[in-house]
């Protein structure tokens, strides 16, 4: 049986939502497609997979991560579906739990990590940017209208969304960047 579930998650939000699809996998729900708001799942039994989740450069389609997905394939591991932003793309993978018990583990080294960290520090500050535009463009077009027309009320509840989410992305930077940075010294204390 199919059961489709709409649900939101942010791009900062990585393992949390990788820790949901894993935890639907406990119920014996098997992620088959995702979309940006929307999760397939279909009924399997419980504990069968279990799932990562990898944003990686470039598009699902692109040499490079083509020929990583035929490695993820060699080692047990099925991409299962993904989405293409720009530039980016955000991928699920899946692997039978008996061999994973403790899950999939792709970033065990530390300069993987702060590898992986840096591509979504990337993609949030490209965000955060373009958010930012959008609300002091708004934010101009209130000040020019001096509320004479009717949309200057949209373009200022626009652009209070916009800093409000610009907000929430520089916050995500933030925590990005002080993770690469714990993972950089942790890196120096080992060497």
């Amino acid at each position: 049986m199919r059961r489709v579930i709409h649900k939101i998650f942010w791009i900062w939000e990585l393992e949390k939502e990788e820790a949901w699809i894993n935890e639907m996998a406990s119920h014996g729900y098997s992620l088959e497609h995702a979309g940006r708001l929307t999760f397939e799942f279909e009924e399997t039994e419980a504990n069968k997979y279990k799932y990562k989740e990898l944003f990686l450069k470039g598009s699902a389609y692109s040499a490079e991560n083509q020929k990583y997905f035929r490695f993820l394939e060699e080692m047990g591991i099925k991409v299962v579906c993904w989405i293409n932003y720009p530039g980016r793309c955000w991928v699920y993978a899946r692997a039978l739990s008996e061999d994973y018990p403790n899950g999939i583990e792709l970033y065990s080294d530390i300069d993987s990590q702060i590898n992986c960290l840096k591509v979504t520090l990337g993609y949030l500050i490209f965000c955060v940017a373009l958010m930012l535009f959008a609300a002091v463009l708004n934010l101009s077009i209130v000040i020019t209208s001096a509320f004479t027309n009717s949309l200057a009320v949209l373009n200022l509840m626009c652009s209070i969304a916009m800093f409000a989410l610009c907000a929430a992305a520089v916050t995500a930077s933030v925590k990005t960047i002080i993770k690469i940075n714990r993972l950089k010294k942790e890196r120096a204390i080992h060497e």
